[in-house]
């Protein structure tokens, strides 16, 4: 049992990792030279056309195009909507612009993620900002019910919590699965968060569809000692019994 909770954690973490490297890679691509349609940037030739002319900040051009066919739902083979291309390449412009057309953040579709989540898991927060200034909810799920928290958790999108938890976004959204943010922060080996969402009132004794507390997962396999000791600290001042790792 303690080596597939072990394996099922590294399994997770990896998955974060793939996905952080993924919108690293995608904004890459997007900024490699070459036609749009020859880096697999959008999914046909109008979509493209759309997309420069919002670069452009032409939005007459852009409605035009609209008019003929063109979409702001299309996903390229990357699962990417042109809103996605537009913060992955940094252009600004063009993301204001498929904005003010009617871009919707919120939609998924029948990807895995929507524009929303891909802004809480990259880097640059400045995304995630415009999208919640603007109005754009919190609590939009992806295809596993994950709410936007669940992606901005990890270190290097500490900025991106702290814009959720400013919009009061729901520290106790559970996904399909039943993982709480605990648990998803132990499976992905984002270990300063777990302090965090304890003090923030995650409920640490809730379970998953597996029955486990996100204890079975902090306590497999390594871990940062200094938030062990935390981690140790806070549940025995609640009243709360440590699950030791299981032989």
């Amino acid at each position: 049992m303690a080596f597939s909770l072990y394996f099922l954690r590294n399994m997770m973490r990896r998955r974060w990792m793939l996905l952080s490297t993924l919108a690293f890679m995608a904004a890459s691509a997007c900024g490699q030279q070459g036609s749009d349609m020859s880096n697999g940037k959008f999914a046909t030739p109008k979509d493209a056309a759309l997309y420069q002319a919002a670069a452009k900040g032409d939005l007459a051009q852009a409605r035009q195009l609209l008019a003929e066919g063109a979409s702001l739902n299309s996903r390229n083979a990357r699962e990417m909507t042109p809103l996605d291309v537009a913060m992955v390449e940094g252009n600004r412009r063009a993301f204001d612009s498929l904005l003010e057309l009617g871009a919707d953040p919120a939609w998924l579709g029948d990807a895995r993620d929507t524009s929303m989540h891909l802004a809480a898991k990259l880097a640059d927060s400045r995304w995630l900002a415009a999208l919640l200034e603007r109005g754009f909810p919190t609590e939009v799920k992806n295809r596993l019910g994950e709410t936007l928290l669940f992606p901005a958790l990890g270190p290097s999108t500490q900025a991106n919590v702290q814009l959720l938890l400013d919009a009061k976004a729901d520290v106790h959204a559970r996904t399909k699965d039943g993982r709480t943010l605990l648990h998803h922060a132990a499976m992905i080996g984002s270990f300063a968060d777990i302090p965090r969402l304890l003090e923030l009132g995650v409920d640490p004794r809730a379970v998953n569809a597996a029955g486990n507390t996100f204890q079975r997962y902090f306590f497999t396999g390594p871990r940062d000692p200094e938030v062990e000791k935390k981690v140790r600290a806070w549940l025995h001042d609640h009243g709360i019994a440590v699950e030791e790792r299981r032989k």
